[in-house]
């Protein structure tokens, strides 16, 4: 009987052991995941303002607690951010007689601005058109008012590129975001470190390419005003 009293006294002793050391680790790690989302959506001053545990009433304040309400204050301050540059692009584009040709979104990467294809490009061309310049000249002058990082999208239908300079519709639409970006830097003066140049082919459409008007609605140059840091 000696010996499985101290056999069961151990194994209490050993589980409640464990039992707070668990205790421990869920606090630490709900704490490091707090931390890690807070670095992906930018700085917000979580780890600068270390939480006082012991609080100025002599009472804890919950670290969990006060990790959360700051970081969605932190998400409520991007999600204000991008809609104050939602409105300024969308005011811009009003003020400069452009509003309704060119298509604007609000996703959580940034302001998307759309140009559809028949505004930038001939068919099968990454020559800009005269009217191409026209639109980009305007928005210029908007990225010169703002800050963000631009980032330049091609895209294609999903009718067969094939030519010596662009042998697929992947080479056409970096080509044409290539093209988009060379202008507003070398023309404009835009600072090139601003800027970031992608082609996604066909792959990214937004409608279907079974009709005429799904393949020309795919054909476009997304321009996006970057909120992530």
């Amino acid at each position: 009987m000696l010996t499985y009293s101290d056999m069961v006294t151990l194994l209490l002793t050993f589980f409640i052991f464990l039992f707070a050391m668990s205790a421990i680790d869920l606090d630490r790690f709900k704490i490091t995941i707090l931390s890690i989302q807070s670095s992906l959506f930018g700085h917000s001053g979580i780890l600068d303002n270390p939480v006082d545990l012991e609080g100025a009433n002599g009472r804890g304040t919950d670290p969990l607690k006060a990790g959360n309400q700051a970081l969605e204050q932190a998400l409520l301050d991007k999600a204000r951010e991008a809609e104050a540059l939602q409105s300024q692009v969308e005011s811009f584009l009003a003020r400069v007689g452009r509003e309704g040709a060119i298509e604007v979104r609000l996703e959580e990467r940034g302001v998307v601005m759309e140009l559809p294809n028949q505004i930038i490009f001939e068919q099968a061309s990454a020559a800009l058109k005269p009217q191409a310049k026209e639109y980009l000249d305007d928005l210029a002058q908007l990225f010169r008012e703002t800050e963000n990082k631009i980032i330049i999208e091609g895209h294609t239908c999903n009718i067969p590129m094939n030519t010596a300079r662009f042998p697929s519709n992947w080479d056409l639409s970096v080509g044409r975001s290539v093209q988009v970006t060379r202008y507003l830097v070398e023309v404009h003066g835009l600072e090139p470190d601003r800027f970031i140049a992608t082609g996604y082919g066909e792959y990214q459409p937004r409608e279907s390419n079974d009709t005429a008007r799904g393949r020309a609605r795919n054909r476009r140059v997304t321009i996006v005003l970057s909120t992530l840091k």
